[in-house]
């Protein structure tokens, strides 16, 4: 059944059509939110709020316009809705589960886009996302990230293409402000075989190989709590205070996060049961790694071991 024929019978009051209808955008509506939010289980919620206002709204979509543009529209409208009761502080980015780029199908890419579409998952373009206005934010996820023209994006809005240059020139002046300056090369084979020789560390207690693994100028990210710098003094810690002595109370299994390799975090309890702890995010450079954001979070765990199209 084409898209026209599935409209109309949604638009009759079919339910499972509108599922079918709406189901090749869920992904990427899902991620814009995430853009947008910075916060998976957000994101999630607001794509779900966006379908929900899309099937109260169907009656009215006229067929001759964009049905996906029609859609941004409701999930970014719902994203500025959720910013306008938020404080307005820039919050904590959670990491994302990752796939296919096909899974998260988005519109035609732009070349004069400033980010590739993988590259707008990484979490420290994200981290500076979340230092603008919701609007310019909006402004910046379509034009550098999905690679939208001034007039889509002014459609989305409801604005004028001026507004939408002026938005995003201050949002592009803010981001350079609080990016970093060097850019990450996308993942590779060095970075998968890299990443299982980091769970074998604390599998077999060889700290050396750990400390061998990490840069000497490594960086330990755990928001809210400071950051650690210096590869060796990151092993020990891991060692001495997560581990208590025994890097095999510690269980990875590893995963991909915002393009980067990952690791779900476990602890083994005393009765020998193992406890979710959080995600930590890699960030590898010349065959070492770099930096790791880590996440005490437990709940994220269960994101990240299981495959998107499971959780649906």
């Amino acid at each position: 059944m084409d898209q026209q024929l599935l409209l109309a019978c949604a638009q009759a009051g079919d339910e499972r059509a509108f599922r079918r209808l709406v189901e090749p955008y869920r992904r990427a509506l899902e991620i814009h939110c995430y853009r947008m939010l910075g916060s998976a289980q957000d994101a999630e919620d607001l794509a779900q709020e966006t379908l929900l206002r899309a099937w109260r709204a169907l009656e009215r979509f006229e067929p001759r316009a964009q049905f996906q543009t029609w859609l941004y529209r409701i999930a970014t409208n719902a994203c500025l809705d959720e910013l306008e009761r938020r404080p307005r502080r820039p919050e904590p980015v959670d990491p994302y589960p990752d796939w296919p780029p096909d899974e998260a199908a988005s519109p035609a890419y732009d070349p004069a886009a400033r980010y590739a579409i993988r590259e707008g998952m990484e979490l420290a373009l994200l981290r500076a996302i979340q230092e603008l206005p919701g609007r310019q934010r909006a402004v910046l996820i379509f034009r550098d990230v999905l690679g939208w023209t001034a007039p889509e994006v002014a459609e989305v809005l409801g604005s004028t293409v001026a507004s939408v240059n002026s938005a995003l020139q201050r949002a592009r002046g803010t981001l350079e402000r609080h990016l970093p300056e060097t850019a990450r090369a996308a993942a590779g084979p060095s970075e998968r075989e890299l990443l299982g020789r980091y769970v074998a560390a604390f599998e077999q207690a060889d700290m050396d190989g750990l400390v061998a693994l990490l840069r000497e100028d490594a960086r330990l990210r755990m928001p809210p709590q400071p950051s650690l710098s210096g590869g060796a003094r990151i092993a020990h810690f891991f060692l001495e205070t997560v581990a208590r002595g025994d890097l095999t109370r510690i269980r990875h299994r590893p995963t991909w996060a915002n393009g980067r390799p990952a690791v779900t975090i476990e602890l083994r309890a005393e009765d020998g049961s193992w406890i979710a702890h959080g995600i930590s995010v890699l960030e590898i450079e010349d065959g070492q790694i770099a930096g790791i954001d880590a996440f005490l979070d437990p709940t994220l765990v269960p994101r990240f071991l299981t495959t998107p199209r499971e959780r649906d």
